[in-house]
């Protein structure tokens, strides 16, 4: 068990098919956990851990219900941790479905903007400057280089960078100290 773990499901091509092609839930899902608490142990009581699972899911066009699949969801989360060794003493939980991301704003429940596919990842995000509107640049997670808290603040201080370069500025752009992280 690391920081950030990856488990990829066997079935690569049939799961993001299902995922992008028909908008269903993948049948050997991809999974991200991260476990804060290995590097930063006061993240949750003594003795506890503090987990983060991520699971690829179809956005809300899709038409799953949410108010019916996210107790199976949290089942099937559940026993996959306990097969992969983690701690499943839960104490206190949260599952965030698609429903809770479009509540706060996010178009049909997508908190990483784009779809789950290759060419909508990393650097073949769209740029964050748009070469028909002089002076009209992105940030956020639509943007090159790409989703996550980290890409996001990178995004930022890309786009004030070409700000200031339109506006012909040489104004410093704070940059975190070496070795800083987030």
């Amino acid at each position: 068990m690391r920081h950030h773990n990856i488990h990829f499901g066997h079935a690569w091509d049939t799961a993001f098919e299902a995922l992008v092609d028909r908008g269903e839930l993948m049948p050997d899902p991809s999974r991200l956990v991260t476990v804060p608490t290995l590097s930063q142990p006061d993240m949750a009581p003594a003795g506890s851990s503090s987990l983060y699972v991520l699971e690829p899911v179809p956005h809300n066009g899709s038409g799953l219900d949410w108010g019916v699949e996210s107790g199976p969801m949290r089942e099937r989360l559940l026993a996959f941790l306990e097969r992969e060794g983690y701690p499943t003493d839960v104490v206190t939980e949260r599952l965030v479905t698609p429903d809770e991301w479009q509540a706060q704003g996010m178009h049909l429940g997508t908190p990483f903007a784009l779809a789950h596919t290759f060419g909508q990842s990393g650097p073949f995000r769209p740029a964050n400057v748009d070469r028909r509107v002089p002076g009209l640049v992105f940030a956020g997670s639509g943007t090159t280089p790409g989703v996550g808290i980290p890409m996001v603040l990178v995004s930022g201080r890309l786009a004030a960078e070409r700000v200031q370069e339109y506006a012909g500025r040489a104004l410093p752009v704070p940059r975190p100290p070496v070795g800083a992280t987030s």
